[in-house]
């Protein structure tokens, strides 16, 4: 009986460990804790432990797939950060000649003119993102 809430402690603590870390992943493992806990009023520990093991790691498994399943049908891929910028035409706030760092959303970014001078207050678009920097052009050549 003494060890018997161990099972208990174990169920409380992954959910609070997955509740901290937006994880909810090792509460699948709780499936199996929690019929180790009622086994325990009835059955040696070495029995608990084999429960709660396989019913926990074959939970836990289900538990991935059928998460992995949900994300890709119920939860729309957005593209990163980088990615919104490709395409776009953005007013430029200073004088953009070969290659600079300007401010584009709050955010940093090295640049890399390919064509003409971009004077400030011309409109200029992204082409690419070549490894941190942004390829860009006048906006209207």
């Amino acid at each position: 009986m003494g060890l018997n809430w161990i099972w208990f402690a174990l169920v409380l603590f992954v959910l609070l460990v997955d509740f901290l870390t937006s994880n909810f992943t090792y509460s699948w493992l709780a499936l199996g804790f929690i019929p180790a806990f009622f086994l325990g009023f009835f059955v040696g520990f070495e029995i608990q432990v084999v429960v709660a093991l396989v019913i926990g790691v074959l939970a836990l498994l289900y538990g991935l797939k059928v998460s992995k399943k949900y994300i890709k049908t119920n939860i729309s891929q957005e593209k990163l950060l980088m990615g919104k910028y490709e395409g776009k035409e953005f007013v430029a706030q200073e004088q953009i000649e070969k290659e600079t760092r300007i401010k584009i959303n709050e955010v940093f970014w090295a640049v890399k003119n390919i064509g003409e001078k971009i004077n400030k207050g011309d409109t200029f678009k992204v082409l690419e993102i070549k490894d941190n920097k942004l390829i860009v052009r006048k906006g209207d050549e």
